[in-house]
């Protein structure tokens, strides 16, 4: 059995080293449990309905039993399933529509022309402050009725409580999500009081707000637990996203070079990038009970690691995968947004943000250039991307 130290500081599940525990073997083991490193095992873990999110053994694993963490990610909807789940999730679904996800189209397109703008001004510029991070805030504030005043402050909370699934790397990072869980928890109440009675609302909130005072679907911290938690998926995973994709284009500039003569590549070019350096490096399972899974004896309680970015580049599942390719082709769905009953309600918004915005920088600029020294990469562990992202662009 290989073993992977994901937690050393330097680690990579794109690492020469992940990729030869998958040649190995189905999983690998790890400072915090079982890894899995092949598809078809990991997609299996994912609707395995005898796994589940973890729930409050997660966070008693690292010491944390009480307080705004604890308040928020135990009753959050990912650690529901059956009847609770699917009320739960119905109640989403009725303000994050498919017709609600294509009008914002214009919005996103609209900002991230805007973006661009400032960054042609420039040239060289620190792309997480400069786009990727504000184009995700900029739709996300839209979709609960943020004021602009307040984006600031919002996104540092946004950001922080993706380190969450990070946990395990120790330092300061507990603080930091609890302070986040905190602030946004505090936040979403005050919008909430101020839409509260008002009617006629087409933002998130006024629509959960509605739907609440109807038909009593959920109480009042069911729907603040929901919307703290659309705000953790919906705006640092997909800002992360948007970094990584620019590095991976920075590292294969003829495939920027491509979808600049062909933006009609724009959505291949999206799930390309998210397959090959994915946000949602890894996600996590939690053994409901003992049991046997693929031949392995598992003790109730085990935590699995699903290593999201080094399944995605499984030649079993993706032939050829192992090289980044806009044009590729593949019948297995991405495992980033999870899979089954649980599959994250944000990915189409997620797609529309990359897909509207990737084209407009393609058609303003050539490839994006990084600087000679490394890159401040978030640890393996959690939502992953890089920290800060200095880039070049020329001008075409």
């Amino acid at each position: 059995m290989s073993y992977l130290d994901v937690l050393a500081p330097s680690f990579s599940f794109t690492s020469p080293e992940a990729f030869a525990a998958q040649d190995d073997g189905w999983f690998a083991d790890s400072p915090v449990g079982p890894v899995t490193v092949r598809y078809a095992e990991a997609s299996d873990l994912l609707r395995d309905k005898r796994f589940d999110h973890g729930g409050e053994d997660f966070l008693k694993n690292h010491g944390i039993t009480s307080g705004p963490l604890y308040d928020w990610w135990v009753p959050m909807i990912v650690n529901h399933d059956g009847a609770d789940h699917r009320r739960l999730r119905g109640l989403v679904a009725r303000a994050f529509t498919p017709r609600m996800v294509e009008s914002l189209r214009p919005f996103v397109h609209a900002r991230a022309e805007r973006l661009a703008d400032e960054i042609e001004d420039c040239g060289s510029v620190e792309f997480v402050d400069a786009f990727a991070n504000r184009l995700p805030l900029a739709v996300m504030c839209e979709l609960l009725g943020v004021p602009a005043e307040d984006y600031d402050e919002f996104s540092q909370w946004s950001a922080d409580i993706g380190l969450v699934f990070g946990l395990a790397n120790g330092g300061d990072t507990a603080a930091r999500v609890e302070r986040a869980v905190a602030g946004l928890d505090a936040y979403v109440s005050d919008l909430m009081d101020r839409k509260a009675g008002r009617t006629g609302g087409s933002d998130v909130i006024s629509v959960l707000l509605a739907a609440m005072a109807s038909d009593g679907t959920a109480n009042r911290d069911e729907v603040r637990n929901l919307l703290v938690t659309l705000v953790f998926g919906a705006h640092d995973n997909t800002r992360h996203q948007f970094s990584n994709t620019i590095v991976t284009f920075a590292e294969h500039p003829d495939q920027w070079l491509r979808l600049r003569e062909d933006p009609s590549l724009a959505g291949p070019a999206v799930e390309e990038c998210m397959r090959w350096r994915p946000s949602a490096g890894a996600l996590i399972r939690r053994a409901s009970a003992d049991l046997t899974f693929h031949g392995l004896d598992v003790a109730a309680g085990t935590i699995f690691t699903t290593a999201v970015a080094t399944v995605q580049r499984d030649p079993r599942a993706y032939p050829g995968g192992r090289v980044f390719d806009i044009g590729a082709r593949y019948d297995a769905p991405l495992l980033q947004f999870g899979a089954g009953p649980h599959y994250c309600l944000g990915s189409a918004l997620a797609r529309t943000e990359l897909t509207e915005a990737l084209p407009v920088l393609a058609a303003r600029f050539g490839p994006p250039q990084l600087p000679p020294e490394p890159l401040p990469w978030r640890p393996a562990l959690g939502t992953f991307g890089p920290e800060e992202l200095p880039v070049s662009f020329s001008r075409v």
